[in-house]
């Protein structure tokens, strides 16, 4: 069974709540580590607290834990549409733009665990009378980059009102105690290629079939120019394996984008399908 690392930060209301919650769902104990604010460990689990934004944890490779497998990491979400959501998403630059990280780097996804995690962030907050949040996959964006081991972040979107509900930091915490102590869901390695930046396409077919999504890359991002390094990238950088299929939004993409995605999938031998 895999071994995980879960990380949040101080200077985060929705992380640090959750984690408090996790850790006591867990029965964790304390356990010193260096470089960690403060540190739990559980059967299935390290889960350790820093002080910096989550964007800016470039040494997961290092801490909390060298030998875990992937980070998990709990976090906040900030929307100019301020939507109420419950979130998961992978995470690095597809464009020039960037939050934390380099520009044009990807790090390695996690379908199989992100769909647990979606799937289980659904169930959950169902079972908790958690109605009022929209439960989606996002785009890929934000760092940190530098890190080798896969990373998914979970979230609660997306005003300091959600941040601090303990309804949602509660459905969080259970999430991902729920998904770290049973095996991944078997499915189907994807990338997402056009869309929003809350894909509802690819977060139904994440949710209700064998596809599982690694990197989406929205319209707007696609439109700001990624080369096709980046979709090598995003089809590559893909824990255990590399995606299978690239899905795609017909009427999201230009002509001359659906050509370089042709040539890519000639080049790597995946298949593409057009939604």
């Amino acid at each position: 069974m895999a071994k995980f690392a879960i990380v949040y930060s101080l200077r985060d209301p929705a992380g640090l709540g959750s984690a408090k919650i996790l850790v006591d769902i867990l029965k964790a104990r304390s356990i010193d580590r260096p470089g960690t604010i403060e540190c739990f460990t559980s059967e299935h689990a390290i889960i350790a607290g820093f002080d910096l934004d989550v964007i800016d944890f470039e040494f997961l490779d290092e801490r909390p834990d060298p030998s875990a497998e992937a980070v998990i990491v709990l976090s906040r979400h900030s929307s100019e549409s301020k939507r109420k959501t419950l979130s998961v998403h992978h995470v690095g630059n597809p464009t020039m733009s960037s939050w934390g990280g380099e520009p044009y780097t990807l790090s390695f996804s996690y379908p199989a665990l992100s769909k647990s995690l979606l799937l289980n962030y659904r169930r959950i907050a169902l079972e908790e009378n958690l109605y009022d949040f929209d439960i989606t996959l996002e785009a890929t964006h934000h760092g940190p980059t530098r890190p080798v081991k896969p990373i998914v972040f979970i979230e609660i979107g997306s005003t300091e009102a959600e941040w601090r509900d303990e309804r949602a930091q509660r459905v969080l915490a259970l999430t991902v105690a729920e998904t770290i102590s049973k095996p991944l869901r078997e499915c189907k390695p994807a990338i997402g290629l056009g869309g929003t930046h809350y894909p509802e396409r690819f977060t139904r077919m994440h949710l209700e079939s064998d596809i599982c999504f690694g990197h989406i890359i929205a319209r707007y991002q696609l439109n700001q120019g990624v080369p096709g390094n980046v979709i090598k990238l995003a089809i590559t950088k893909s824990y255990p394996r590399k995606a299978e299929v690239i899905v795609a939004e017909k009427k999201s993409l230009k002509r001359e984008q659906r050509e370089l995605i042709e040539n890519i999938v000639a080049e790597l031998s995946i298949t593409v399908d057009y939604h």
